[in-house]
């Protein structure tokens, strides 16, 4: 068996599943967002806050991640239901994506009535969206860069700002802007995610550029909780060795509200620890 970029082979590897209640409060709700992180990353994203879990290969063997039927997906789909959960969020799903799809195809075909939720990095290809067209409720894309040259320093991939403009385009018209209930809480649409990279504010300007020419009604994540990670300690790119500072956040929330979008989320300068998941402790964000 052959395994593609990221490592993984024809199977479906879970490492943790559970209610998130630090996820956006439009994913949130009141007991929390829920959560399945899949193994392994088609990026190498040096600062990667995941990289416990994201690093991870088949090759690695499996004492730090569960292999899952179909059947049993679908069975974690109805756990975390019963958890509360306000959605389904499958967490770094590319690798996986077809057997996802098969999986909420068949909850979906059951009666399943939470959403789902499409947490990516972003680096999908075209075709991969539209196979979720129907499927996936909200689609929630990074985009993590302003251009293709930090995307290949920082995660190891050519063209990753060409590609993921070219999937939030195709999932902005696939599913439009976020719709929410009377509570606040996400039932489809399109939400972007970017973390501001410390020393590289000018990038997260070109990406408030990208994201108004699609909607300045498109909701942004903005977020300020880079955090060099234990184990994560950078040689050649010193920069990503501290935190963000204040200035640099405010550069670029003061930029994104200069351009009129209308559905800005920004964090606390604190995020930086408040987030910070351990995969090796069952609470993972632990609180």
């Amino acid at each position: 068996m052959r395994v593609g970029r990221c490592g993984i082979d024809d199977k479906i590897y879970v490492s943790h599943y559970g209610l998130h209640g630090g996820e956006e409060p439009f994913l949130t709700g009141r007991h929390g967002s829920g959560t399945i992180f899949f193994a392994g990353c088609s990026l190498r994203c040096r600062f990667c806050q995941n990289f416990q879990i994201s690093r991870w290969r088949t090759a690695d063997g499996l004492s730090d991640a569960e292999t899952v039927s179909e059947d049993r997906l679908i069975g974690i789909f109805s756990e975390l239901k019963a958890m509360g959960a306000s959605n389904i969020n499958l967490v770094s799903p590319t690798p996986y994506a077809a057997l996802i799809r098969d999986a909420i195809k068949k909850a979906k075909d059951g009666g399943f009535g939470l959403p789902f939720v499409y947490n990516t990095h972003g680096y999908d290809s075209p075709e991969t969206v539209d196979s979720l067209s129907g499927l996936i409720d909200i689609y929630l894309p990074d985009l993590k860069y302003g251009d293709d040259e930090l995307g290949m320093k920082f995660s190891g991939v050519p063209e990753l700002y060409t590609r993921s403009r070219e999937c939030i385009r195709k999932m902005y018209d696939q599913a439009g802007l976020l719709q929410l209930d009377p509570d606040g809480i996400a039932l489809r649409g399109i939400a972007v995610r970017h973390l501001v990279i410390p020393g590289h504010v000018e990038s997260s300007l070109q990406v408030l550029d990208f994201l108004e020419s699609v909607d300045r009604r498109i909701h942004i994540s903005l977020m300020s909780q880079y955090h060099p990670c234990e184990g994560n300690f950078d040689l050649e790119y010193p920069e990503l060795n501290r935190t963000l500072r204040a200035e640099e956040y405010q550069r670029v929330v003061d930029y994104a509200v200069s351009l009129g979008f209308k559905n800005l989320m920004i964090q606390e300068m604190e995020s930086h620890t408040s987030y910070l998941p351990d995969f090796d402790r069952d609470d993972v964000f632990g609180r």
